[in-house]
C-alpha cells in the first residue's frame, strides 16, 4: 500500500478550545496576505454546526474592527440543491445568520457561493474562480458520523471536483432539525475530495462520541472511499482537532493533548 501522510491531531479540553487556534490561523493568513500582498487569502468554510462558535468569535472580530472582510476573501464547501443563498435552511443562509458580517463580502462579490442549482458548466466556472481567487489557503472540515466530509458521501471517488450528489439518509437525519416541519433535502451541490485536497492546510475538527467511529476510521483505518475522510491523509498539511469523546476510539499515542 502506498505511504500516506501522518495527520497532525490534537485532543483539546473541550470543544470551544478550538476556536482561539482557527482564529490564529486566520490571523496569520490575514497578515501574510497583507497591504503589500498580491492576493487575497481565500478561505473555504465549513457550515456545519462543529463551527458555531468560530463563526460567533469571527464576527465578533470583524465588528470591533480587529479583522475586515477586505482582508479575505471567502467560501464554503456545499449547499442544498436549489437552495439561494438567503433560502432558509441553507448553508450561506446558516453562516450569515451564525456572522452577520459576512453579509457584506456576499453583497460585494467577495464571498463565492456554491453554485445550488448544479448546472455542470457552473461548477466548472466556480472551479475557475477559486483558482483565479489564488486557489483555497485554508479548509475547514467537519466530519459526519458515516465519514463524509463536505456531502461527499461513502463511496465517493477521491477524484472529483465540484458535484451533485444524493445524500445518505444518516445525513438527512442529522439535518432533520434545521427542516422541520418540512424534510430535509435529498441532493446537494458538493466539493468533492479532489477540490479539498486541493486547499494548501486543512484543519479538521471534530467533537462528541457519536464521531468518535468516524474519527478512528479517518485516522487508522483504510485509505479508502468508503469513509471519505480517510483521503485526508494524502495530504501533508492537515491539522484534526478533537476533544476526549471524538478521540476515545483512538490508539493510545496517536495524539498530543492541548492545554489550551
Amino acid at each position: 500500500m502506498a505511504e500516506h501522510a501522518i495527520p497532525e491531531v490534537r485532543v483539546l479540553a473541550a470543544a470551544d478550545a478550538a476556536v482561539p487556534f482557527l482564529m490564529q490561523e486566520i490571523r496569520s493568513l490575514v497578515q501574510q496576505g497583507g497591504p503589500g500582498s498580491q492576493q487575497r487569502p481565500l478561505i473555504s468554510f465549513a457550515t456545519g454546526g462543529t463551527f458555531a462558535a468560530l463563526f460567533r468569535a469571527l464576527d465578533s472580530e470583524i465588528q470591533q474592527g480587529h479583522l475586515s472582510t477586505s482582508d479575505f476573501v471567502g467560501t464554503h464547501l456545499d449547499e442544498y440543491m436549489s437552495f439561494e443563498p438567503q433560502r432558509p435552511g441553507g448553508m450561506v443562509h446558516e453562516l450569515t445568520l451564525r456572522c452577520p458580517a459576512l453579509r457584506d463580502m456576499l453583497a460585494r462579490g467577495s464571498f463565492l457561493p456554491v453554485p445550488c442549482h448544479g448546472a455542470e458548466g457552473s461548477l466548472r466556472a466556480h472551479e475557475e474562480r477559486i483558482e483565479r481567487a489564488g486557489g483555497i489557503k485554508l479548509q475547514m472540515l467537519g466530519i459526519g458520523r458515516n465519514g463524509h466530509i463536505a456531502f461527499s458521501e461513502p463511496g465517493a471517488s477521491f477524484e472529483e471536483g465540484f458535484h451533485v450528489t444524493a445524500l445518505a439518509e444518516s445525513t438527512r437525519v442529522d439535518a432533520k432539525a434545521r427542516f422541520v416541519p418540512d424534510q430535509p433535502p435529498r441532493r446537494a451541490v458538493t466539493a468533492g475530495m479532489k477540490s479539498i485536497l486541493g486547499a494548501e492546510r486543512i484543519i479538521l475538527c471534530a467533537f462528541g462520541l457519536d464521531k468518535a467511529e468516524a474519527v478512528q476510521l479517518m485516522l487508522q483505518g483504510e485509505v479508502h472511499g468508503a469513509c471519505p475522510a480517510s483521503a485526508l491523509r494524502m495530504h501533508k498539511n492537515v491539522l484534526v482537532l478533537l476533544d476526549p469523546a471524538a478521540a476515545s476510539n483512538l490508539d493510545a499515542g496517536a495524539t498530543a493533548s492541548a492545554s489550551n
